[in-house]
């Protein structure tokens, strides 16, 4: 069942209820005055899916070619201190 968030006309208070998608918003009582006056306000959506067969999310791809571009960009970098891997000291 979703949580809803409802603000009450009457006394000012804000509140959360977990209710049905088929309740009827003007049923709601207020847990502060007990008023029928609570008025369903809008809110941000929240979702979490975990597992192994996960869909990414837009945001989730745009970090990872963030990343990637990164990783990229540094790799072409001279490293900050010595020289290059490859590097073996002739005695």
């Amino acid at each position: 069942m979703p949580i809803y968030e409802y603000h009450c006309e009457a006394c000012g208070k804000d509140f959360e209820e977990q209710q049905s998608m088929n309740f009827i918003a003007a049923d709601t009582i207020c847990p502060s005055c007990s008023a029928r006056k609570a008025v369903r306000t809008i809110s941000a959506v929240s979702s979490s899916i975990k597992g192994p067969n996960r869909k990414p999310r837009g945001s989730d791809i745009k970090a990872e070619q963030a990343i990637k571009k990164i990783e990229e960009t540094t790799r072409k970098l001279p490293p900050p201190f010595g020289v290059r891997g490859d590097y073996t000291p002739t005695p």
